[in-house]
């Protein structure tokens, strides 16, 4: 009945193939059917490699008429492309056996069926005490040495058919030892760290109770170590519903592994590039580089933020949710970071991007990753710098600085002008047109200057019955520009210069004086020297 039973259970297993058909697509179409539609072209080309470690030792030889047929139809069944690995193991593995190691095509799928004859001990060779042991530490090497060896395939499934019972010498069974255990665990690290999809099957054949050495539970831990499932089937003994059942649920996983294996290597793709350059006033612009991909066609930047409290960033909001389809070489201003308080301040933080790539089927796309970080996980960069937070820019804030320094120095310096500014002149007197005496220099430190009628020594004039005053006018320093300057006007008599009895004395002026409008006899002249 067991033998029976086994044979139902491979034969089901391996005729199929285990290959992606139709039934498999229609529970893809179930569980993700935007994936499996837009991926359908690639799911066809997406090769396997299979592994099947069979225990050929003696106890297990009485399998060999359910599980060579099985196998034989297993290969027949394949598609181009995929490979097939055999290792028979008993004391030793044999994983390089001629025509037990290939890739199908026509011709090599006919030879290994043909090879799969000599996969038992026959006659005399069952005689060989190489056969009376079961060394599971020697398969498990040769298997991981397959896969690190054929890193190319998108999936890796892994069969072993056997008890599971460890009887590496003289038939006494035993669980892997620490030395054991410690090789397995670095051949392994080197095996599995690629980016296909691994799955385990271990097909018990039959056996009575846990022996010591059933190894089940130690394979599992080492498994677990490199993030491999591992998927155990004890064969079933009286039903075949449950056979069926579960073979079709693995069929089904199969196909989903590679359409997994496939979002996974698009999901790495094309990562996306974030150069970030942060000036003075803590304004923040962004070089992003990244290209679409079939499973990503659109990026979007929905927010930029930092955590330190005593800072805060203003997005631009010309660049929130800001998307872009297809290539992506982009300058963004981001926004601007500022201090809670004015001035200078150290900033030692990170900015964070929350970049995202928005599509239909997300859901999809986390049911096939399980767990695994997406695509772009929150971009961030670290930023150590002074920013300057002021309602003003820097640049402007230093310029209206310097400016009113300037204009400090200037105000001390129109102040300085105006004490300095002494009347200067060269002063000629004509009556009548004639000129009376000499050239006269007039220098004098007073604010008021009277010309004529009580003048001075150097500018009195005798006789005269008129006056005019000269007066020194203070520039206003904080109109930095303006210049300290001399006005006169006419005190007494009548004294006219320019049509006018005042005004402001510009280089010099002449002046006709008299004692009233129809009696001027003296003209004065005055030129100022510099």
């Amino acid at each position: 009945m067991k033998n029976k039973l086994l044979s139902i259970f491979i034969s089901l297993l391996f005729a199929s193939g285990m290959v992606a058909q139709e039934s498999s697509l229609a529970y893809l179409n179930q569980q993700c059917p935007q994936l499996t539609q837009l991926y359908r072209e690639e799911l066809k080309n997406c090769h396997a490699h299979y592994i099947f470690a069979v225990d050929v030792s003696l106890s297990m030889c009485r399998f060999e008429q359910t599980v060579r047929p099985a196998l034989e139809a297993f290969v027949k069944a394949l598609p181009m492309g995929d490979r097939v690995t055999i290792i028979p193991f008993a004391h030793d593995a044999i994983s390089n056996k001629m025509g037990y190691d290939v890739t199908i095509d026509a011709q090599t799928k006919n030879s290994m069926v043909q090879m799969l004859s000599t996969l038992y001990p026959q006659g005399a060779d069952r005689r060989d005490r190489q056969y009376f042991d079961t060394d599971l530490y020697k398969a498990q090497q040769a298997v991981a040495k397959s896969v690190q060896m054929n890193q190319q395939y998108d999936v890796n499934i892994i069969v072993f058919i056997s008890d599971l019972l460890h009887c590496p010498e003289n038939n006494i069974d035993r669980q892997f030892n620490g030395s054991e255990m410690g090789d397995m665990h670095t051949l392994m690290k080197s095996a599995y760290c690629s980016n296909a999809e691994s799955m385990i099957f271990t097909l018990e054949l039959p056996q009575s109770g846990k022996p010591a050495g059933y190894v089940f539970p130690q394979l599992k831990e080492l498994y677990d170590d490199w993030g491999v499932k591992v998927e155990q089937q004890r064969v079933p003994e009286n039903s075949e519903a449950l056979i069926r059942q579960w073979f079709d649920q693995q069929k089904d996983r199969i196909m989903f592994m590679k359409l997994q294996s496939i979002i996974i290597r698009e999901n790495k793709a094309n990562p996306i590039v974030v150069k970030t350059e942060t000036n003075i006033d803590g304004k923040v612009k962004a070089h992003i580089e990244w290209k679409a991909t079939k499973l990503y066609p659109k990026i979007t930047l929905d927010s930029t933020y930092i955590l330190n409290s005593n800072f805060r960033f203003k997005a631009n909001p010309d660049y929130i949710n800001y998307s872009e389809a297809g290539e992506m070489y982009a300058d963004i201003a981001l926004g601007q970071i500022k201090h809670k308080d004015f001035g200078f301040h150290a900033m030692a933080d990170t900015l964070h991007f929350d970049v995202k790539l928005p599509v239909d089927y997300q859901n999809e796309i986390d049911k096939l990753l399980e767990g695994r970080p997406g695509a772009l996980a929150n971009s961030s960069v670290y930023m150590e710098r002074s920013i300057f937070t002021f309602f003003l820019p820097f640049w402007f804030t230093v310029t209206l600085i310097v400016l009113f320094i300037l204009y400090i120095i200037g105000i001390f310096k129109a102040i300085s002008r105006n004490n300095q500014l002494q009347f200067k002149a060269k002063m000629t007197v004509f009556e009548n047109d004639v000129q009376v005496g000499d050239i006269r220099t007039v220098k004098d430190k007073n604010s008021t200057i009277l010309f004529g009628k009580g003048g001075t020594n150097a500018t009195r004039v005798e006789g005269a019955e008129w006056q005019f005053e000269v007066r020194k006018k203070n520039g206003n320093p904080f109109l930095i520009f303006q210049k300290p300057k001399f006005v006169w006007r006419s005190t007494q008599g009548y004294c006219l210069a320019s049509r006018a009895q005042s005004g402001d004395i510009i280089g010099g002026m002449t002046v006709k004086c008299g004692k009233n409008r129809s009696d001027t006899p003296h003209t004065i002249r005055i030129k100022l020297l510099s």
